[in-house]
């Protein structure tokens, strides 16, 4: 299977530790495309869908709903950050093709790992 960066997967994030992210639940792929065509890791951003009322921070982007393959308003989170091997990944959503959300997901990575923007 192609995985690609941007595209949105299912994946098994179980067994996890403490406040990881688990469940099975829609990734975004941010590694780069020859990275993930070389190796059986990935990397990615757990998705959560939105309760009402949950506010949104500077490390996490809002999803639309509807958008990208995705049926409910989500949240990426960015603070999430994970390694996981390929055969977590069992279900291809879509991808985020909006230059926007890449921008601000790319921003959100940058406050979490407290880099600045070239």
């Amino acid at each position: 299977m192609k995985i690609e960066k941007w595209s949105i997967w299912r994946a098994n994030l179980d067994p996890v530790v403490g406040s990881e992210q688990g469940k099975t639940r829609p990734v975004i792929i941010i590694s780069e495309n020859d990275v993930n065509s070389i190796l059986g890791i990935v990397n990615i951003i757990p998705v959560t869908s939105r309760k009402s009322g949950r506010n949104i921070y500077p490390n996490e982007v809002l999803l639309p709903e509807n958008s990208f393959g995705l049926i409910s308003e989500s949240i990426a989170l960015c603070h999430q950050i994970r390694t996981i091997d390929k055969r977590r990944l069992t279900h291809k959503y879509g991808s985020v093709d909006l230059d926007k959300i890449q921008e601000e997901i790319f921003d959100a990575l940058c406050f979490q790992l407290g880099l600045n923007r070239r």
